[in-house]
């Protein structure tokens, strides 16, 4: 009996090792369509506006507003919303130096999203997640950032900062 565990043993390491071999290699970029030139403009712009701004947030904000759907602004426009500020557009506003300028789209997933917003700022359209890579020698994975692509063929805006 133990001689049949010892080889189911030595079986199961063999094919763990060998099995990788036998896969096809990974695709360097998934695209489940082709990239949107004003969606590749809009995060040139969105980045830039946060690495021009490393010092002083508010004014990162200011630039970025621009660059934002209507739903992650607060009332009256001229700023975003608080949470969207101490959460994912701080963490954004200080991780945007570790990503490449000019933008290096990595993977771009299509998501089942036909509207978004609330009320006043609710628009329909279509949400695109476009994974923005990291600098040449920066560690980590590519950030997924939401692009919404309004139904009256109006301008792309960000709809969701990701993990950048």
């Amino acid at each position: 009996m133990k001689r049949w565990q010892r080889l189911g043993l030595l079986f199961w390491l063999g094919t763990a090792t060998i099995t990788p071999a036998l896969l096809p290699p990974v695709a360097h970029a998934q695209m489940d369509e082709p990239v949107d030139p004003r969606a590749e403009k809009l995060l040139n712009d969105f980045l830039s506006a946060l690495t021009s701004n490393q010092a002083d947030m508010d004014a990162a904000i200011k630039a970025a507003l621009p660059h934002l759907h209507k739903s992650l602004l607060a009332p009256g426009g001229g700023d975003v919303t608080r949470d969207l500020r101490s959460f994912s557009f701080k963490k954004a506003w200080q991780n945007a130096q570790f990503y490449a300028q000019p933008v290096k789209i990595t993977r771009i997933r299509k998501t089942g999203t036909t509207a978004i917003g609330f009320r006043e700022t609710a628009e329909k359209g279509k949400v695109i997640d476009y994974f923005v890579g990291k600098k040449e020698g920066i560690n980590g994975m590519p950030a997924p950032v939401k692009i919404f692509f309004p139904d009256d063929g109006s301008a792309p805006k960000i709809s969701y900062v990701g993990s950048l």
